[in-house]
């Protein structure tokens, strides 16, 4: 549950950085203090979303993905529509922008792995020696 809070909050903080940029892009002043709370919210939906696609454990990655994929591109078509992210962005570019913070995502998990499967492999070579 640790794991998921911080992907959480972590995964806001990117999307709040990326929304900050393309607000810097479209040379807005301010993003609005609910904006914050909008895209916590909707992250905490994301991670629930991809968890349960996740349990189906599909047996190819790209089908995963591509299912992970539609499942967010639909939740931007749904919360973009009840927060009226439309009157100031466009639904392709939030769809680039949930695609990008996806892919990060992604990245961040891969090298969080690998950091696991190092600490994994020095503690079987530290028990292996011990055993010698």
């Amino acid at each position: 549950m640790k794991k998921m809070i911080v992907n959480i909050l972590a995964t806001t903080g990117i999307s709040l950085l990326l929304l900050s940029v393309v607000a810097l892009s479209f040379h807005a002043s301010c993003i609005y203090l609910e904006a914050v709370f909008q895209a916590f919210g909707v992250n905490i939906i994301t991670h629930f979303g991809i968890m349960c696609i996740k349990k189906i454990e599909l047996r190819n990655i790209f089908t995963e993905m591509v299912l992970e994929t539609a499942f967010i591109v639909c939740e931007i078509l749904v919360f973009g529509r009840l927060f009226h992210w439309y009157t100031s962005l466009s639904f392709l570019l939030l769809v680039c922008m949930g695609v990008v913070i996806y892919i990060i995502s992604l990245f961040l998990n891969l090298l969080q792995m690998k950091q696991e499967a190092k600490e994994i492999n020095l503690l079987i070579r530290s028990r292996n020696k011990v055993q010698d």
